[in-house]
């Protein structure tokens, strides 16, 4: 009998936590569905990614000169496919007035 109870107490409680899980993720989503509208988000959110991209890239010459080839390579490719398809999104993608 007290198994039982503990599976009833514990399906209770992963519904509990479920709920307020699928709670916090709608209320994020929404939020950020209205930050994203904003002009000056966006700015920030695609500079952020060109930087990440940049770093990336620039991360490649002090790891090819430490001896990390392989991953020097995996940075210059990785910064410049984020780069390209950044770019892409910018000119396939405009916001229209």
């Amino acid at each position: 009998m007290k198994e039982e109870r503990l599976e009833e107490v514990m399906e209770h409680f992963g519904g509990a936590v479920e709920k307020t899980v699928e709670g916090a993720a709608n209320a994020l989503d929404k939020s950020m569905n209205r930050a994203w509208s904003f002009g000056p988000v966006r700015l920030i959110g695609k500079a952020l990614s060109f930087c990440a991209g940049a770093g990336l890239m620039a991360s490649y010459f002090p790891l090819k000169e430490k001896g990390c080839h392989k991953a020097a390579k995996f940075c210059l490719i990785s910064g410049g496919i984020i780069i390209i398809v950044q770019a892409a999104e910018l000119l396939i993608f405009r916001k229209k007035n």
